[in-house]
């Protein structure tokens, strides 16, 4: 009955949202609901790997993992006491690319014995611990493309430990064990290069933009990741993790006048600094199809994409639900054409719509048959694609897509409540300067026509404008 009662409030738009700033630029975005006594915190930042140069990509990631190992008060018993083991490790790792393989030895076994004798101070994912303690859950972090957030639920009755941990991370981080650091987050991209999907991701991301940085993994490379320095990571840090970047998103059993006094308390001390003119280059339009193919130990599979319109203009919305008409259950187009026929086994379908900061792109992956060949079944996809702008799509295809669109936005992430209406509204902020935009997004969806759809079918699903990435064994 509770989650129901949400979702009406989510779909009507009765949610109690307040807005305030601090004299340092920091948004603050209250969520009211006191039907539970818990709260979700979350803190966006503006920035992700797109904001990243050659040379240091993945920054963005590996910061994000840095920001869990404390600060000056937390992870150590005493910080004074362990700063100088930190920069002599430092030192001492930076010696490692200037000396023959004998030397190199020598220094690795004196950094273990710094590390070792670091662990008189430090205490180990104490932020992790704290919030065990209080009681929280869903303690996380991500960071994307275009954004970096952090997130926990607790007690409402735990806000001010909430407050002072943040805060305190936020503004005074220590890079405490950044060289294992850096092997956790090489490793992650190891494990990505082994998965079908993740390499077929990238691939068909960095063909289809040329410009955009968009383009760039998220988690960089190895060369990057490994000789990235702490002072390149502070210095990133201290450009990008400033108050006017960072969105701070409460929602729950939350009191906006009372709350925002705590958190001005604590996060009103962060000093204001303007952060730097971004230009994000304008992807040109794609002049003919980009294809590659990556060899790899997997089952068939072939990512066909297309750029989008921009996030948050009506035309998104309708790319939306043509990508819900043709991939949505079994009734949908794609899986009586290509599924039913037994031309492909599965078809999945994605959006990434990149903060505006780069034109969306749909992304439809296809897993061909054991018998069908790559040729065969782009030739069917884009035979479907021709009939559908020749003769259209069913106005009752629409209108299921329409409203599975919307009810997925409704309750996405359901079990995740508090957290999925916070990220969703602060995205809301971060990106077009409205906590509520939300609302706008269901209005325009439930606005799209049926040629609307069709105007998007002709305008951007364009083979002579796609991007087509085969992956597996068998050559194009």
């Amino acid at each position: 009955m509770f989650l129901l009662l949400f979702l009406s409030a989510i779909s009507s738009g009765d949610l109690k949202i307040t807005k305030k700033t601090l004299e340092n630029d920091l948004r603050v975005i209250f969520i009211e609901d006191h039907t539970l006594p818990i709260f979700g915190g979350i803190v966006q930042f503006d920035v992700g790997s797109a904001y990243e140069r050659p040379g240091i990509t993945g920054v963005s990631h590996l910061l994000e993992h840095m920001l869990f190992k404390g600060s000056k008060k937390l992870g150590t018993t005493n910080y004074e006491e362990e700063a100088p083991t930190l920069e002599c490790i430092h030192k001492l790792y930076l010696k490692l690319a200037e000396v023959d393989s004998i030397k190199r030895e020598e220094i690795l076994k004196d950094i273990e014995a710094l590390k070792e004798g670091q662990k008189e101070y430090m205490i180990p994912a104490e932020i992790w611990s704290i919030y065990g303690r209080e009681g929280g859950y869903r303690m996380n972090a991500f960071t994307s493309n275009t954004t970096t957030q952090y997130f926990v639920v607790l007690p409402s009755n735990k806000k001010e430990a909430w407050v002072k941990i943040e805060s305190d991370r936020f503004q005074n981080p220590v890079l405490r064990e950044f060289y294992s650091e850096r092997d956790v987050v090489n490793e992650e991209r190891r494990m990505g290069e082994a998965n079908p999907a993740d390499v077929l991701y990238d691939n068909l991301v960095a063909n289809s933009y040329i410009a955009a940085p968009i383009r760039w993994s998220v988690i960089g490379w190895t060369s990057d990741i490994m000789n990235v320095t702490p002072e390149e990571v502070m210095e990133y840090y201290k450009t990008y993790y400033v108050p006017e970047r960072c969105v701070i998103v409460l929602v729950g059993d939350v009191n906006p006048e009372e709350d925002f006094k705590m958190i001005k308390d604590y996060f009103g001390k962060w000093e204001k600094r303007s952060s730097p003119l971004i230009r994000f280059p304008e992807e040109p339009e794609q002049l003919g199809i980009r294809r590659a193919h990556v060899d790899f130990k997997a089952s068939p599979q072939m990512a066909i994409g297309f750029h989008g319109p921009l996030y948050g203009e009506k035309e998104y919305y309708a790319m939306r639900v043509l990508a819900w008409a043709l991939t949505s259950g079994r009734s949908s187009i794609l899986e009586k054409t290509l599924v039913n026929t037994g031309l492909a086994s599965e078809i999945n379908i994605w959006e990434e719509n990149w903060d505006r900061k780069a034109k969306s792109i749909l992304g439809i992956v296809l897993h061909p048959m054991r018998d069908v060949d790559y040729s065969t079944i782009e030739d069917e996809f884009f035979s479907v694609l021709d009939s559908l702008k020749e003769n259209g799509i069913s106005g009752k295809d629409i209108r299921r897509a329409r409203n599975k669109l919307k009810m997925n936005m409704i309750i996405r992430r359901r079990f995740w409540y508090p957290l999925w209406i916070a990220l969703t509204i602060g995205d809301g902020e971060r990106v077009m300067g409205d906590p509520e935009f939300y609302k706008k997004e269901l209005e325009m969806i439930e606005s799209i026509t049926n040629e609307d759809v069709q105007e998007i079918l002709k305008d951007y699903l364009r083979k002579e404008k796609s991007t087509i990435v085969t992956l597996g064994e068998e050559k194009v």
